[in-house]
């Protein structure tokens, strides 16, 4: 079936209207195939593949765009960055490679300015010193570098600019498109699935841009779901929080299981969850495999910070079940990352020869990203500004462990929550808490689902110097609860011989 076939009303009203758009989408609504479309239709009137430029925060999303956009036979169409697009003007502009700062030598400079500084750039002053510094040395970090290519004499008019995930609007990605006004926007994205404002992102501020900039911008909604099932968008519509009011969720599939259980310690907890994720994979053995049983792989495991996992992986562990840490894996292919660039930069490397060291799984990550991208200097660039998140990838050898930050745009059949107790949902170990967001992340986590939904807490949780004994969150308090009490712990007989 094509992507043209079975469009719901609110795709053809996309592809129907004219001029500056905003498209509110819901959980597995559709959203990229009606970006997809609405570029088949403006390619169909006549516009020029060149003048559409489809832009996003990340290099994941942007190579999946790519991808897709490719099967659809549109691979003219210009995906990029909004990093990488400045990276573009700047370059044809000035005709040499912007020479873009690295983490660590970011640090290095940090720490000559300001010694003893835990986080000098959170304060404005500090900042504004930091990028006069790197002004006189002629040195550029990936937010310079978007403020200087807005300076360039490029015009946006007669262009047709899509931004995908328009909730990830960072304050300094937001300056960067006041150039770009006179383009006709076409903004994607779910606002509830705003949970980046660590980076600085404010979807009040991305509201007042947008009225300001483009206050005849035309709104349409994406609430028809075909991921989640009915039950499950009922209860995340309780944790929906933005300024924009978006009608109810409907869903294509009907049902879907949503239960909590509450039990006394982390231990229980972690052998509670060992039994029920055996019962979904039918067990270990041939003898208890069932043909409905779930593969590993489409159970994720999230929590609110990354610790919580811990006794539970343990458990997993002792009881042989097959387990996956994306974040891990993500976290050591970000060291091979920075290696590579090393051996490019000092080493004097040909991006080739550093290729062929590399790990197997870099390797067939960079050489998907030549395939797709071609300029070897734009793609160290791309590898300057990569994210934990942009090398986050589910694995398919067991349950994966993720936090809800990095389950983001994934999905997975049965998805089990742990630790929602008062204290970590909402998030009120560590100052700053952002209460809007925290609802945010629970409608994130609930939405990863096409299935079933099960969370748990605890009375007592240990975690790092604070012991959590208030119980479960009050937020979940109108969901179905079952309260689990301790196993008796039976003592095995000595032998008497």
């Amino acid at each position: 079936m094509g992507l043209e076939e079975a469009l719901t009303p609110e795709q053809m009203e996309i592809l129907n209207t004219s001029g500056d758009l905003l498209v509110l989408a819901g959980p597995g609504c559709g959203k990229t195939t009606s970006m997809i479309l609405k570029i088949k239709k403006l390619l169909e009137i006549e516009e020029k593949p060149e003048k559409i430029i489809v832009l996003s925060f990340s290099l994941k999303i942007c190579t999946e765009l790519k991808e897709k956009l490719t099967k659809e036979g549109l691979k003219d169409i210009r995906v990029d960055t909004f990093h990488g697009f400045a990276y573009d003007l700047w370059k044809d502009y000035y005709q040499k490679e912007p020479r873009i700062l690295e983490e660590e030598e970011i640090k290095e400079i940090l720490k000559k300015l300001f010694p003893r500084e835990k986080n000098p750039l959170k304060d404005p002053q500090k900042k504004s010193l930091y990028q006069e510094y790197l002004n006189k040395q002629g040195l550029l970090d990936f937010e310079m570098l978007l403020n200087k290519a807005s300076q360039l004499p490029f015009t946006f008019k007669n262009y047709h600019l899509f931004i995908d995930e328009f909730q990830d609007l960072s304050p300094e990605i937001l300056d960067f498109l006041k150039q770009a006004k006179e383009a006709t926007f076409y903004l994607f994205g779910d606002p509830n699935q705003s949970i980046y404002s660590f980076r600085g992102v404010n979807l009040h501020l991305i509201k007042q841009f947008l009225n300001h900039y483009k206050p005849t911008i035309k709104t349409v909604e994406l609430t028809e779901s075909f991921r989640c099932p009915e039950e499950i968008l009922e209860v995340a519509r309780d944790f929906q929080c933005s300024p924009w009011i978006i009608k109810n969720f409907k869903s294509r599939k009907q049902g879907g299981t949503i239960r909590g259980y509450f039990l006394p310690d982390e231990r229980e907890e972690a052998s509670f969850i060992t039994e029920k994720v055996l019962q979904l994979i039918g067990g270990l053995t041939l003898e208890r495999a069932s043909t409905q049983a779930l593969s590993p792989k489409d159970i994720f495991i999230l929590s609110r910070i990354k610790r919580v996992h811990e006794p539970l992986i343990n458990e997993f562990i002792q009881k042989g079940i097959p387990l996956a840490l994306p974040e891990d894996k993500a976290q050591k292919l970000k060291e091979e990352v920075r290696e590579f660039i090393n051996k490019v930069l000092y080493k004097k490397y040909t991006f080739d020869r550093g290729l062929s060291e590399a790990s197997l799984p870099l390797k067939l990550l960079l050489e998907n990203w030549k395939n797709i991208h071609q300029d070897e200097q734009k793609i160290m660039t791309y590898l300057r500004g990569l994210t934990l998140s942009d090398l986050i990838f589910p694995q398919i050898e067991g349950v994966n462990f993720l936090t809800i930050h990095s389950a983001k745009g994934l999905e997975a059949e049965v998805v089990i929550l742990i630790g929602v107790e008062h204290g970590l949902i909402p998030l009120k170990l560590f100052p700053n808490v952002d209460w809007e967001e925290e609802k945010r992340l629970l409608y994130v986590a609930l939405t990863r689902t096409k299935k079933t939904f099960y969370f748990t807490g605890v009375q007592n949780r240990k975690l790092y110097h604070w012991t959590l004994s208030d119980g479960l969150t009050p937020w979940v308090s109108h969901l179905p609860i079952e309260r689990i009490t301790k196993k008796a712990r039976t003592l095995r007989q000595s032998s008497l011989f």
